[in-house]
């Protein structure tokens, strides 16, 4: 059976491409079962981020078909086909999908309900991995888009992981240092009892409004119950500070690699011409928005390269 990782190596072949026509319906419907109302909601005006990844998974799924069956040895042309759309659309949707809700007791004395998501998209490689993000109007939707894209960009560049992403529908301005404690050892404990938490199944790390005081919670009370007997309970998340078992400079990572990835692609020639550019920092531009953990990790890293610096141009955006 096709999984996820074996359809990447065509996908990168054919993600310069334009875009093809998805195949005829008798190789099945599959992953194109409602491209017709997915592609007119991701042109609205006014598109989610569901609708932005489901429109973009509908324009690359056609090119993948045409990549992976040169290379599939089953049977017909047309049992390849049917076994390709076929993978796809499992492909497609998330595996598993965990709302929770509980109450917390406020400092104010109200009783408070609180409203959690976890979504875990592939388990073709495991553990799945994805952040935590606190945020007011998060979405079961956005945190099953945010745990695709994370499926996809480890499967492109062959990360052992699938993908997930959590979230918890708050405000953390809105809440004590105490009261944010117990609503993230609460949702670790709700996580890890229902098997959607654990080293070699599921990790957390840090997003929009986490970091590594969250993930050092998380990490001790994983630790202190359900996984009390396990060895590599401490990996059960990333993110966590060096006294937790984290690692050194971990927060400035991902804008380390944006960095490496910009400055990468500026002067690889051969990307350049696929965009019918010349290589070098001459003529372009590069714009950062938002000024968070990345945002700021980048254009600290600008500064100390001259051509780079001399691009970057901030827009700044709050939540």
């Amino acid at each position: 059976m096709l999984c996820l990782r074996s359809l990447t190596n065509p996908l990168r072949r054919a993600c310069f491409k334009s875009t093809a026509a998805p195949q005829p319906a008798s190789y099945g419907v599959g992953w194109a079962a409602n491209i017709e109302e997915e592609t007119r909601r991701g042109l609205s005006e006014n598109p989610s981020l569901n609708d932005i990844v489901n429109y973009y998974f509908n324009k690359a799924a056609p090119l993948c078909e045409e990549e992976t069956v040169k290379t599939l040895r089953t049977g017909t042309y047309e049992q390849s086909m049917k076994m390709i759309r076929g993978t796809l659309g499992v492909v497609k949707p998330c595996n598993d999908i965990l709302t929770i809700s509980f109450p917390i007791r406020r400092e104010s004395g109200a009783i408070e309900t609180v409203t959690g998501f976890r979504s875990q998209h592939s388990h073709h490689r495991t553990p799945t991995k994805g952040g935590l993000r606190f945020s007011k109007s998060v979405t079961v939707e956005d945190i099953n888009s945010l745990a695709k894209i994370n499926s996809f960009t480890s499967a492109l560049i062959d990360v052992p992981f699938g993908g997930a992403k959590a979230g918890i529908k708050l405000n953390p301005n809105d809440y004590s240092e105490r009261e944010l404690e117990k609503i993230v050892r609460r949702f670790t404990v709700e996580l890890a009892k229902r098997g959607f938490m654990g080293p070699g199944i599921d990790v957390l790390g840090p997003d929009l409004g986490t970091g590594e005081q969250e993930m050092n919670w998380i990490a001790d009370t994983y630790r202190n119950t359900v996984g009390s007997n396990d060895l590599n309970a401490a990996a059960c998340v990333t993110g966590k500070s060096q006294m937790m078992g984290g690692i050194h400079a971990r927060e400035s990572t991902p804008g380390k690699g944006l960095f490496l990835a910009a400055e990468t692609f500026l002067n690889d020639a051969d990307f350049m011409k696929k965009i019918r550019m010349i290589p070098g920092p001459f003529g372009k531009k590069i714009i950062v928005q938002g000024f968070g953990n990345l945002g700021k990790d980048f254009e600290t890293l600008t500064r100390f390269v001259p051509f780079l610096s001399s691009l970057l141009s901030l827009s700044l955006s709050f939540c």
